[in-house]
């Protein structure tokens, strides 16, 4: 079995010795080899015990599936705390058969403390969990496949506490008394003075997938409409002609016009394009399109600027014979199918345009093409585009003109879209992208719009961004103090990026926050990470458990919680608040990711791969983690990862 875990859990291995006048403790046969042992042989046994278990920098992993063993399997270096118990094994551990015969024994005890920072945190800064006796007998009956310390807890955790090893060796009667001291670690300690912690340290370099709780914001819902858009309108002229019926223009323009402009969409500018249909001269047929451009335009001059008086641009031009309406109304004509491919035949001819009409003349029902297709395609269209002018809550125009008349042009016009904070399942991406366009292009720099936006930027992992927003947002709005809340709840999920200085800064604000308003469940949320980080696993522990006792199914705190299990190596209740999580919230990417973690450091590679799937999929930034990850050291080179490594 590979080594599956190497954790410097931070064993201040104490060992000073106090030894009798000759130094002498006893003369074993050990794998074939006489031993003499000395106080100075248990001295350098014990510091390369030291060395081994002393390391935090590292994280080591199994290259195997261990499913197949039972939930307790220990691996060295690993502690564990479960049914009461600390089992733990010593990676490079004692040869303990080289010390013991009959009536020597060797006596481990284990010591915890809290780390220095968070001594005036804890009820039980410091103490004894239990000693060992280790005899020949019990050493052989408990030694395969492996031996594993056993310390009762008498219902002590040892979350975020230090452990000290203290080994000695002892000579005992028949009733197990010890009777002599041959070397007692305790008078003299060696090693490292301030060992790091047990639970945390080993963790530092290990990032896990936690969740910032946001207060409640108050943040209303946001409406917003198209730009603008465009309406046409198509005036139809008699043959050889410049006048049309200006009621039809009129009218349009006070039934349709007037009413989008009370909607709040105003006429920026009108396009009038004047066509002639492709029968006579085409230089003719020129004059007749500007001509009937003309006409319209000075209509609406007299409609816009001398009665209403507003100088609205427009834009004219007389584009002669119209051939691309033509084709459009063959298509849809009377006509046979071999009717319409024999003109549609001539009217695609690369020759001149009066050669096109002369070969149409020809046919047996140029009749038929004079009533049904030339008279539409005598006309004038006038484009209006409209703006929404009341304010800048508008993102887009909408990109296809449509008749002024058409019921579905006045749907677009009354089309309003709305616009939340970020919440599970919507596409943050393309909100965000909303809110930029709202906020920055549009310029609507309002405190609702910024908190809005940070949420979203919170949601993508972009928090220097949400930071900025809500700072903006709280400058706005002066009188809003959960703005401050949301900056501090940011700056929580970034606690990465603070040293500890800060991050104990941060959590006497907590400590102010709480005492000052203790129901805000998200307080606890966020004060639980940074008890996390600095190491207070206990205190983190118990945080999300009052607010999963009080608040019932909250992934994020079932999911954070595991997170502080997992460093305190209680693996398998870890295990099953990240699958609590998932289960009330499938989208929760970081507790999908923490079990792809979790299943990778017990040497689960399906397990972790499934796991790792899910969360990158709801979670591409993931991704990067298991290069950078040191927990995925060796899985990520198993075949199972392959597709992850390849883009897969």
């Amino acid at each position: 079995m590979r080594v599956k875990n190497r954790i410097g859990l931070g064993l201040a291995l104490l060992a000073g010795i106090a030894c009798g006048p000759k130094d002498l403790i006893n003369k074993t046969k050990y794998g074939g080899k006489k031993y003499v042992n000395t106080c100075e042989t248990f001295k350098k046994e014990v510091q390369a015990t030291l060395d081994a278990n002393n390391d935090p920098a590292t994280l080591r992993i199994s290259e195997y599936d261990n499913s197949q063993f039972d939930p307790t399997f220990v691996e060295p270096g690993q502690f564990l705390q479960a049914n009461d118990t600390l089992y733990f094994r010593l990676a490079n551990d004692l040869e303990y058969a080289k010390y013991l015969q009959k009536g020597v024994a060797i006596i481990v005890r284990v010591d915890y403390t809290t780390p220095a920072h968070l001594a005036n945190m804890e009820k039980d800064p410091q103490g004894t969990v239990g000693e060992l006796i280790i005899t020949e007998s019990y050493y052989k009956a408990n030694s395969q496949p492996f031996f594993i310390y056993k310390i009762p807890l008498g219902g002590r955790k040892l979350d975020g506490k230090q452990v000290s090893l203290y080994f000695s060796v002892v000579k005992l009667d028949k009733k197990g008394k010890v009777v002599k001291v041959y070397c007692d670690s305790r008078n003299k300690p060696f090693g490292p003075a301030d060992p790091p912690c047990c639970t945390s340290q080993p963790w530092a370099r290990v990032h896990t997938g936690i969740k910032a709780a946001l207060p409640d914001l108050p943040i209303r819902d946001e409406q917003y409409r198209y730009e603008g858009f465009e309406g046409t309108l198509d005036l139809i002229f008699p043959i050889m002609s410049t006048k049309f019926n200006k009621k039809e223009l009129t009218d349009a323009i006070l039934q349709y016009v007037a009413k989008y402009e009370q909607m709040g969409y105003l006429v920026q500018s009108i396009k009038i394009e004047g066509y002639a249909s492709p029968d006579g001269r085409l230089e003719l047929n020129q004059k007749l399109s500007q001509g009937r451009m003309e006409a319209v335009v000075e209509d609406l001059k007299e409609h816009f600027v001398k009665k209403m008086g507003r100088d609205i641009p427009m834009e004219g031009i007389g584009r002669g014979e119209d051939w691309q309406r033509f084709d459009i109304l063959v298509k849809t004509a009377d006509f046979t199918d071999e009717e319409r491919g024999q003109i549609l035949q001539i009217a695609a001819q690369p020759i001149h345009e009066d050669d096109r009409e002369k070969q149409l003349r020809k046919l047996p029902y140029w009749p038929k093409i004079r009533e049904k297709v030339l008279p539409f395609c005598r006309h004038a269209l006038v484009t209006f585009t409209f703006t929404y002018q009341p304010d800048k809550m508008y993102v887009e125009r909408y990109n296809a003109a449509l008749p002024l008349l058409a019921p579905e042009l006045y749907n677009i016009a009354t089309k309003t879209f709305i616009i939340s904070r970020f919440r599970p399942g919507v596409n943050a991406r393309q909100n965000l992208s909303i809110l930029n366009t709202l906020i920055d292009t549009r310029g609507n720099h309002t405190a609702n719009l910024l908190a809005m936006r940070s949420t979203y930027h919170f949601a993508l992992s972009d928090l220097k961004s949400a930071v900025r927003d809500i700072e903006a947002a709280a400058a706005l709005d002066k009188n809003n103090p959960t703005y401050s809340l949301a900056a501090l709840a940011y700056r929580t999920q970034g606690i990465q990026e603070l040293s500890r200085e800060e991050a104990m800064q941060m959590l006497e604000r907590y400590n102010d926050l709480i005492a000052r308003t203790p129901n805000d469940r998200s307080l606890y949320i966020n004060r639980a990470i940074v008890m996390d980080y600095v190491g207070w696993l206990s205190g983190a522990i118990a945080d999300n458990t009052k607010v999963i006792s009080e608040e019932g199914r909250l992934a994020i705190a079932y999911n954070n919680r595991g997170v502080s299990l997992m460093k305190a190596m209680r693996l398998l209740e870890a295990e099953a608040d990240f699958l609590q999580a998932v289960s009330i919230d499938p989208n929760l990417a970081e507790a999908h990711f923490n079990l792809g973690l979790l299943y990778a450091y017990k040497g689960y590679p399906d397990k972790a791969a499934q796991s790792l799937e899910r969360a990158f999929t709801l979670q591409p930034a993931f991704r990067s983690e298991l290069n950078a990850n040191p927990v995925f050291r060796v899985v990520r080179d198993h075949p199972r990862f392959g597709k992850f490594s390849t883009g897969g």
